[in-house]
């Protein structure tokens, strides 16, 4: 059977804000708004042509019990949607009329609201006061933090030895406090040179190239912004910020399955 086509005006509430639909629920409860609505009354309250149309052709014809339920619920519905809508993150000179979030801002707090997890992969890491908000939340409450660090390889070092001097400058260097630390990882392989090769990147077998990082298994930032100074204040880097469980937990589980089969070794 053919469904049957929509009406003119579109029975869809979609292009209908969230400060109007709240305006009706809260009439409706509060009895200042009759139902079944008209369009009358919903002009008289100042709503548009257009707008009006959409709300008349949707729940124009419930009763006050059945249309305060409808409305709560799409703005229940409204309100989910908007904790999965992906941010854009952006670092370097603004555009006029961006909206989009800087990086730097929305990475610190992201840390320091932590409440169970953290894992944070990167490719560089040279600024303390970017990590910061994560040692604080370590020292307020039992957060499990992992951090994923690239080893560069270095001509006539060998790969055990690269992976401690450069592991010892993190903490030094980088790691803001003494007497907390995370679970660090590294791929050994990043520490490995090839004398052999005859290119450009002689020398480097692999990078840990990512720049992730994980919040209590609901939010991700994924971009291009390294874990720097440059990387989060000056450069042009753009990235996304997301509060999705379910996409969280398929990232987690990228790393947790190359932790339990070796490629990520703890050190």
């Amino acid at each position: 059977m053919r469904t049957p086509p929509k009406p003119k005006g579109s029975q869809d509430l979609t292009e209908v804000s969230r400060a109007t639909l709240r305006f009706l629920r809260k009439a409706v409860e509060e009895g200042s708004l009759p139902a079944p609505l008209t369009q009358l009354d919903l002009r008289r309250r100042g709503v548009d042509p257009i707008t009006t149309g959409r709300i008349i052709a949707v729940l124009g014809q419930l009763e006050r019990a059945p249309l305060k339920h409808v409305l709560q619920a799409i703005l229940a519905e409204r309100n989910r949607a908007e904790k999965r809508r992906p941010h854009l993150l952006w670092t370097g000179p603004e555009a006029t009329g961006s909206e989009a979030l800087d990086t730097r801002v929305q990475l610190q707090q992201r840390l320091a609201q932590a409440q169970k997890s953290v894992l944070l992969a990167g490719y560089m890491f040279d600024d303390k006061k970017l990590l910061q908000p994560l040692y604080e939340a370590m020292a307020a409450r039992n957060l499990d933090v992992t951090l994923v660090l690239d080893v560069k390889a270095k001509t006539g070092t060998p790969r055990e030895q690269r992976i401690d001097e450069q592991v010892a400058k993190f903490y030094e260097d980088v790691w803001p406090g003494k007497d907390l630390r995370p679970r660090l990882y590294v791929d050994p392989r990043t520490a490995a040179f090839n004398p052999d090769r005859k290119t450009s990147e002689r020398g480097y077998y692999v990078s840990m190239h990512a720049k992730a990082v994980v919040v209590d298994a609901e939010y991700v930032i994924v971009g291009s912004a390294n874990f720097t100074s440059r990387g989060t204040n000056r450069n042009i880097e753009t990235g996304v910020l997301l509060r999705d469980r379910e996409f969280a937990k398929k990232l987690l589980r990228q790393w947790e399955v190359l932790i339990a089969g070796g490629v990520l070794r703890a050190v």
